[in-house]
C-alpha cells in the first residue's frame, strides 16, 4: 500500500512492505496516536543512529518516527524499528538502538519489532526498560537476541 505526503514539489509516494504497513495501522489505531513519519536514509533530516557492525561504525536510520500525545507529558516521540530477525546486522542495530535509548531514558518508546510469521502478531522489545535494554546490550549472537525476544517481547 502507498502513502501519500506533501513535500516541496507537490505529492509524493511512501511505499511500505506489508508487516511495515500493518505496524502502522496499529499504531494509527492507538488513542493517543497523532501521526507517523517515515524515517528516510540519509536524509539530511532523518534521524541516524551508529552502531557497530563488523568493527565498523555505521549508521541505522530507524523506519519509524511516531508522535503521540498525552494530556499531562504533551507531545511524544516514539522510535519504532521493524526488522526481519533473519538478518545479520539484527544484533548490531539492536545495540545501536539500546545504547540511544540508555542515553535519551527520557524518550517515549524506543522499540525493535518482528513479526511472527505464523500469527501474524508483532513481537515488541521495548528497549526503554532498563531489564531488556541491559540484556540486549550484553548479547553476543543474533542467537541470543532471539531468546530475548523471547523472554522480554511484548506481544500486540
Amino acid at each position: 500500500t502507498n502513502h501519500l505526503y506533501v513535500n516541496n514539489e507537490g505529492y509524493a509516494q511512501i511505499k511500505l512492505n506489508g508487516w511495515e504497513e500493518q505496524l502502522i495501522e496499529l499504531e494509527s489505531q492507538r488513542a493517543d496516536f497523532v501521526c507517523w513519519v517515515r524515517n528516510s536514509s540519509r536524509k539530511p533530516w532523518a534521524l541516524a543512529l551508529p552502531y557497530t557492525y563488523d568493527n565498523e561504525t555505521k549508521k541505522h536510520y530507524p523506519d519509524f518516527i511516531v508522535v503521540r500525545k498525552d494530556e499531562v507529558l504533551g507531545y511524544m516521540v516514539d522510535i519504532l524499528e521493524p526488522h526481519n530477525g533473519a538478518l545479520k546486522d539484527n544484533l548490531a542495530k539492536a545495540k545501536g538502538l539500546a545504547e540511544y535509548a540508555k542515553e535519551n531514558i527520557n524518550a517515549s518508546r524506543i522499540q525493535l519489532i518482528r513479526q511472527n510469521s505464523m500469527t501474524g502478531k508483532f513481537l515488541r522489545l521495548n528497549l526503554m526498560s532498563s531489564l531488556t535494554r541491559d540484556a540486549v546490550l550484553k548479547a553476543h549472537s543474533n542467537e541470543e537476541l532471539d531468546s530475548i525476544f523471547s523472554k522480554y517481547g511484548l506481544t500486540d
